[in-house]
């Protein structure tokens, strides 16, 4: 009997996206809180644990990438037959991580979004909150409602960013814009994984990039802070 270590859809290519991601993630969620024990600002605290809630969920996205395959031969007369199999004890990790995943995604998209609605409106987010964790429990066998209710978050996210973008217009309001926009591009790119695994990729790849757009701007954040308090 041989066993085999499956890491992901691409030979382990989209779990080393993942690490990746899990690494900007958590260095964005580093960046803001530093930025605001700096200009003490509560939208960078929130922002810092949004992001951090962002980085774990890749954490468990990885564990429900990783599968391991048994092999085994029989030989009947002149043939050869191979059977693989997998562990059963892994397709419930498998599947207890992909539930996690969805919803600490999910609820990490959500806070940025609660982050970013006016205070008049605290009930009505309270539902969408509530409402939203109620799709997790549809998404963990339909992908699509995840992805289509993520999207309608991120397209909220994005046009925020953008109408800020137009009012200031500085290299850090277009930052934050272009990475919004780039991580919605991406879950556009994953409803549509189902249908071919390389729109799954490509969604991994946009998806890093975002981040790393963020990542760039808390940076020159937490610099440009810096700087004003020691000048004063």
């Amino acid at each position: 009997m041989e066993w085999t270590l499956v890491l992901g859809r691409f030979y382990g290519i989209d779990t080393f996206i993942e690490f990746l991601t899990i690494l900007v993630s958590l260095s964005v969620s580093f960046y803001s809180f530093r930025v605001y024990k700096l200009i003490k600002d509560k939208h960078y605290k929130w922002f810092s644990l949004a992001f951090l809630l962002l980085g774990i969920s890749f954490i468990f996205k990885i564990l429900s990438n990783i599968t391991f395959l048994h092999k085994f031969e029989v030989q009947e007369a002149n043939f050869v037959f191979t059977f693989m199999s997998h562990l059963k004890s892994m397709e419930i990790v498998n599947f207890f991580s992909f539930v996690f995943y969805k919803t600490f995604h999910l609820i990490g998209f959500l806070l940025l979004f609660l982050i970013l609605s006016k205070n008049e409106e605290r009930n009505k987010n309270i539902l969408f909150f509530y409402l939203s964790l109620i799709v997790v429990l549809f998404s963990i066998y339909f992908n699509f409602v995840f992805h289509i209710t993520l999207v309608f978050i991120l397209i909220y996210l994005t046009l925020y960013f953008y109408e800020n973008y137009k009012k200031v217009e500085n290299i850090n309001a277009f930052l934050v814009f272009m990475s919004f926009l780039i991580i919605l591009t991406s879950h556009l790119f994953f409803i549509f994984s189902d249908v071919n695994t390389l729109f799954y990729l490509f969604g991994e790849v946009l998806l890093l990039i975002g981040f790393m757009c963020l990542l760039t701007n808390q940076i020159r954040l937490k610099i440009k802070s810096k700087k004003v308090l020691k000048s004063k």
